[in-house]
């Protein structure tokens, strides 16, 4: 089972678990995640759902790159990846508040992933990169304008451009976690927000998170657009193949 779903008082627990593939998003598994945050969110005694992975090694460790790699070879012309925000968007979108408990590091698309969450708990010794760049792509699920929202675009151009891998601390210096826990605490610390939040009226909180989005949204503009436009221009071009090539390689 690639999405283990539990209950914890207030809250649904999420646990990415393909230790095979570092907790890799694929379609499968993005298709999972969308259609159990819908679900919790007709389930009126669920107040938050928390997000996090198996082991304490990786929380994602980004797109799976062996899915890219075939669908690449199959001539996709990167669709199906744009396609799986779909599916994610619930995260950022839907009407109860996403935590993530980062338990482990976190690259490429995992970092988006973290964007779409409301709250991000971030255990002392993850560590996280934007490796987009690396791999010869750019986002493909709305990672820049976010990014530039969290951080502010100094940090973002940053983040983005040198592919660099920065620790728990400089996370919470730069504002993309709202926490840095102890080793094996993030679950916890995520669980225990659900239970703060439960003590204000659902409706409340998802009228809040909803107008917090418009507000988001309406300042990005055309630029979700743009970026999709970018990804795939840079989908299955001589510098993604060849990463691609050099990671398989490796494996």
């Amino acid at each position: 089972m690639t999405l283990q779903v539990e209950a914890a008082g207030d809250a649904l627990i999420l646990t990415l678990h393909r230790p095979d593939r570092r907790h890799a998003i694929d379609r499968a598994l993005a298709r999972q995640l969308g259609e159990a945050i819908r679900a919790a969110s007709a389930e009126p005694r669920v107040r938050g759902v928390v997000l996090t992975a198996s082991g304490d090694d990786v929380f994602v460790a980004g797109g799976d790159i062996r899915e890219i790699d075939q669908l690449t070879r199959d001539g996709s012309s990167g669709a199906e990846i744009l396609g799986m925000f779909e599916d994610l968007a619930i995260i950022e979108q839907g009407d109860l508040p996403v935590v993530a408990a980062v338990q482990g590091d976190v690259f490429g698309g995992g970092c988006e992933l973290l964007l779409l969450c409301d709250f991000v708990f971030f255990e002392e010794h993850a560590s996280l990169a934007f490796r987009h760049a690396m791999m010869g792509l750019s986002p493909a699920w709305g990672g820049i304008a976010r990014l530039c929202e969290r951080v502010g675009s100094l940090e973002a151009t940053r983040l983005l451009l040198t592919a660099c891998r920065i620790d728990a601390a400089e996370a919470l210096r730069i504002g993309f976690v709202n926490e840095v826990v102890p080793r094996g605490g993030a679950r916890d610390r995520a669980i225990a927000l659900v239970r703060q939040l439960s003590g204000i009226p659902r409706t409340s909180v998802s009228a809040l998170k909803h107008a917090l989005r418009g507000v988001r949204e309406a300042m990005r503009g055309s630029s979700p657009e743009l970026e999709r436009a970018v990804f795939a221009q840079r989908w299955g071009g001589p510098d993604h193949r060849q990463a691609l090539d050099a990671f398989l390689r490796r494996k």
